[in-house]
């Protein structure tokens, strides 16, 4: 049988640095601004071209992992199908490393590396814009993922502006075994009256581009600015999750959930600095990550969003 025709794309998983909810708006959704970090964890994307069908078709071996209409990969492919690309057919295929509904983007990436990789696949030629107008469409995290990096995402996260990379970081990831929360649940159960004050994102964009060397007290400086505005909600549906944070705090580590959770990261200038509590937690049963921050080129300045 002759080969098909294939794409393939690295789904990065990311993180959420700062997460400042402003206010909840009319259409429902909630007003935020996020600085997010592109990590080396991935998931594997592999498009398979099926030109004489206009099916889409999902594998993937992984537990927990939908895979029918309602997977993000499969519903990118849709969009793209129905919007741009009448007729044509693909196999997706998804070797997953991203932990589901752990609070680190994998759906979000994986739909949009089947955007990127259609794209490519099927010959459409489709500017970025055109990607980011499909891409919103499908979640708020997509986006963020067209660019990858650090980033600052506004809006309800359809809104990017591409950072000066942050300096390389190891990063553990841990949450409870089994954990796992939705966006929605976490949304919920939100108390916009008892945010902490705002103003986070501004600290962390100038310390970002501080002219400073990158050594210690910057990391120091760095921990003490990231917050996460969802994180009392997150630790009101699974209290495991604030035990995690405190098993990190008291090995000198600073932890923070990462977006909707159950995931808690901690980030330090040398990987080894984290191996102690990683070996820890893992003791105590808990889904451990070793990973660190993927960096792309550094925009130059005065660009253009992608």
């Amino acid at each position: 049988m002759q080969e098909m025709e294939k794409v393939e794309r690295t789904a990065r998983a990311k993180l959420n640095l700062i997460l400042e909810v402003l206010f909840r708006r009319p259409d429902g959704y909630h007003e935020l601004r996020t600085v997010m970090q592109e990590l080396a964890l991935h998931d594997q994307v592999t498009l398979w071209n099926l030109p004489s069908s206009h099916r889409i078709e999902l594998v993937c071996e992984a537990e927990g992992v939908p895979r029918d209409g309602t997977n993000l990969a499969a519903q990118a492919a849709a969009l793209l199908q129905r919007t741009h690309a009448p007729g044509r057919g693909v196999r997706i295929h998804l070797v997953k490393a991203i932990p589901v509904a752990a609070g680190l983007g994998g759906g979000s990436s994986d739909a949009a590396a089947v955007l990127q990789g259609l794209n490519a696949l099927w010959g459409l030629r489709l500017e970025p814009g055109t990607l980011g107008e499909l891409a919103a469409q499908l979640g708020s995290d997509v986006p963020f993922f067209l660019q990858g990096g650090t980033a600052l995402a506004e809006g309800r996260g359809e809104k990017i502006t591409p950072l000066k990379p942050l300096p390389p970081c190891g990063v553990l990831l841990a949450a409870p075994a089994g954990a796992t929360l939705a966006a929605d649940q976490v949304y919920s159960r939100l108390c916009l009256e008892t945010l902490p004050p705002g103003g986070r994102t501004e600290a962390f964009l100038r310390l970002l581009n501080s002219p400073s060397p990158r050594g210690p007290e910057w990391f120091q400086a760095f921990g003490k600015l990231l917050v996460n505005h969802l994180e009392e909600a997150v630790f009101t549906l699974n209290p495991d999750v604030a035990l995690v944070k405190e098993t990190l705090r008291r090995s000198g580590l600073t932890a923070l959930v990462s977006g909707s959770g159950p995931t808690v990261f901690a980030v330090a200038e040398d990987r080894g600095m984290l191996e102690p509590a990683a070996g820890e937690l893992q003791e105590q049963g808990c889904r451990v990550l070793l990973t660190e921050t993927h960096q792309v080129k550094e925009p130059e300045k005065g660009g253009e969003h992608p």
